[in-house]
């Protein structure tokens, strides 16, 4: 295998060579990792973040295993429902008697629909049981108004990753397409079909499919988040379809008359009666009834767990299905996410850990208030807003104060009661739905979190104006209180910064400091901030990878924030007399370490809004003088670029 990256500004490096960091600073600090890190055969990749994943897992399946011999109590009652779940999940032998039983009673509303009309007889209630339709609805913080919630309209998912996938260049789509209909056609069957009536199936959900793939919006376009707020009235709703009545479906979910409905994908909705009619009921009968089959069989027996899971494995590129224990605990992930994060961060999360962690991100705020006072092109009025944005970020750090209400409500029926992990997991759907349209008629919680402690990752939610940085994130290589200051700000450092830029980046800017969808932009400002994203759009964009290229568009918002995340946490580095820039930016690149199998680079270049992580961690090191400085690297080395193409923007 080669490890080849050619990227921007950096020499291509080939099996056999160890760059320079002079000439490709992703490989000189990753090469020998890459030669000697194998992917999981149930995993697509390895890396930084996959490796602290695998660590939190292997940590928590010991601990459910603990449980489960009685080795420690629950902690509250809900944690205890987790844990009859987990019972459930891991009980593969009482699955396989089962068969396919507790599917069959899932999908039999479904097979039972001779006519259109008598699916939107029944369109509200079919949303509240978890079943599937060709939109997706939910209730959600109104963009405009962040303090009240709203009803949000959203387009279906495709069979396929996205949009793009469909175009007839793609070599890889037509044997993506085929697995799927082998795996579908084999479920059919488990489940009383015959070969005939599986096959015919199959291909109407396929048809089905295709017919939407022209009118719903690629990852691309859905990464512009202005553009999918379009506030619509019941009428308009109502004109949107023949056949379904989705204003009164709407009113009955929430139990009111809202006066508008925000549509995230009009032109979707405006050609729906196209899609949904009396002519097409029976493919999206099929398209429904596949999508339900391939969903929930996982749940089922290990036999057909592993029949279901043909499809991922082939757009994912992984060799193996998940092993017993690492499904069972996706399972609880799932359900209960938020229950077990609890017990993750105030069982492995220290409280001097939250203490240094809150001081770097209060410290990274300063910062970046710094850089927007002295701003060289932001005008009084929008410096102004901007700074007060800045002082209203909520800061959340390790594990949410509480669980979320929701949770009280999920009860599991164990085995001698006669449950199943498949009723249970539907059941569980079925109460968070009701409890989501519940929350039409309550105030937005500020408090709570986007993400549990047990997942590596961080984010910043606009409509919240908040950052929040899980517990399991807060480890190494990203930070550790026992690194070096230069390490922790070229790790978790740069991620906080890039979290604080998300407020200022091409999606972030147009959310105010209560996270209310407004302009609060000068016109002047506004298009210079305009012309310096369209130059971070130009640096990545067409970069060759993975058989394709970088869209620069789509990573846009993921690279601003990359950018102002690394310019705040080398100011911040600067503070310290134990700086050492050679040090931050290696800490810099092992972060974006990932090995990947070619299928699961190819997903992540169409749908992903981060741009590969091996370019992270190579191009923006280039945009700034002190990494220049730090490897002595002058022009004719590999990562040199020239200074007019370098770009800054906070």
């Amino acid at each position: 295998m080669k490890y080849t990256a050619a990227v921007l500004g950096g020499a291509p490096v080939s099996d056999g060579e160890k760059a320079s960091a002079k000439d490709n600073l992703y490989m000189h600090v990753n090469y020998d990792w890459l030669k000697k890190a194998k992917i999981p055969a149930d995993k697509p990749a390895a890396g930084s973040f996959q490796d602290m994943d695998e660590a939190v897992e292997k940590q928590l399946i010991a601990d459910f295993e603990d449980y489960h011999a009685d080795k420690f109590s629950a902690p509250n009652s809900m944690f205890a429902e987790a844990m009859k779940m987990h019972a459930l999940a891991i009980d593969f032998k009482s699955r396989k008697q089962q068969g396919v039983a507790p599917l069959m009673a899932v999908i039999k509303p479904i097979q039972k629909l001779n006519l259109l009309e008598d699916l939107s007889k029944q369109l509200h209630q079919w949303v509240l049981n978890a079943l599937p339709l060709p939109f997706k609805i939910d209730v959600e913080p109104d963009w405009k108004d962040t303090s009240k919630n709203a009803v949000f309209l959203y387009g279906p998912d495709l069979i396929l990753p996205d949009k793009t996938y469909y175009d007839k260049s793609r070599k890889d789509t037509p044997q993506l397409l085929a697995t799927w209909s082998k795996m579908s056609q084999e479920l059919l069957q488990l489940v009383g079909y015959d070969k005939t009536e599986a096959k015919q199936i199959t291909k109407e959900a396929l048809a089905f499919d295709q017919s939407l793939v022209q009118y719903v919006m690629t990852s691309e376009e859905l990464a512009d988040y202005p553009k999918q707020y379009n506030p619509k009235s019941l009428k308009e709703i109502h004109a949107y379809s023949q056949s379904f009545e989705l204003d009164q479906m709407i009113q009955k979910l929430v139990d009111d008359h809202p006066e508008k409905v925000v549509v995230t994908q009009p032109q979707y909705f405006e050609a729906f009666d196209k899609l949904v009619n009396d002519s097409t009921f029976n493919q999206l009968k099929s398209w429904m009834l596949t999508k339900t089959i391939n969903q929930l069989a996982p749940y089922l027996s290990d036999e057909i767990r592993h029949t279901a899971d043909q499809f991922h494995k082939a757009v994912a590129g992984t060799a193996e299905t998940l092993s017993q224990p690492k499904f069972a605990y996706q399972v609880i992930d799932d359900t209960f996410k938020y229950v077990i994060g609890d017990y993750y961060g105030r069982k492995y999360f220290g409280e001097d850990a939250k203490k240094d962690a809150t001081r770097m991100i209060k410290e990274m705020i300063g910062i970046y208030k710094r850089r927007l006072q002295h701003n060289d092109w932001l005008g009084d009025q929008t410096r102004a807003k901007a700074i007060l944005k800045l002082d209203k970020i909520a800061i959340k750090v390790g594990y949410p104060d509480k669980i979320k209400p929701v949770y009280a409500k999920l009860k599991v029926t164990p085995a001698k009661d006669g449950g199943t992990l498949l009723g249970n997991y539907v059941n569980i759907q079925k109460v968070c739905l009701q409890d989501n349209f519940e929350q039409y008629h309550q105030p937005v919680d500020r408090s709570e979190w986007d993400m549990p402690s047990q997942l590596v990752n961080a984010c910043y939610d606009p409509s919240r104006n908040d950052i929040t940085f899980p517990a399991a994130i807060l480890e190494k290589p990203f930070y550790d209180l026992h690194q070096t200051h230069s390490q922790n700000f070229g790790g978790i450092g740069c991620v906080m910064g890039h979290e604080i830029s998300h407020a200022f980046d091409n999606n972030g800017a147009h959310f105010d400091e209560y996270g209310n969808l407004t302009n609060w932009w000068t016109k002047e400002d506004s298009a210079h901030f305009a012309k310096l994203t369209q130059e971070m759009i130009d640096e990545f964009d067409g970069i060759p990878f993975a058989g394709g290229k970088v869209n620069g568009k789509l990573v846009v918002s993921e690279n601003i924030a990359d950018n102002g995340g690394m310019s705040c946490a080398l100011e911040a580095l600067k503070q310290y007399d134990d700086a050492d820039m050679k040090a931050f930016f290696t800490n810099w690149a092992t972060v974006w370490r990932m090995k990947a199998s070619p299928a699961y680079k190819k997903m992540l270049l169409a749908i992903d809004v981060h741009a590969p992580q091996e370019l992270r961690g190579n191009v923006q090191p280039q945009n700034f003088d002190e990494f220049y400085q730090a490897f002595d690297v002058h022009e004719g080395d590999g990562m040199w670029l020239e200074p007019d193409r370098r770009v800054k923007i906070w």
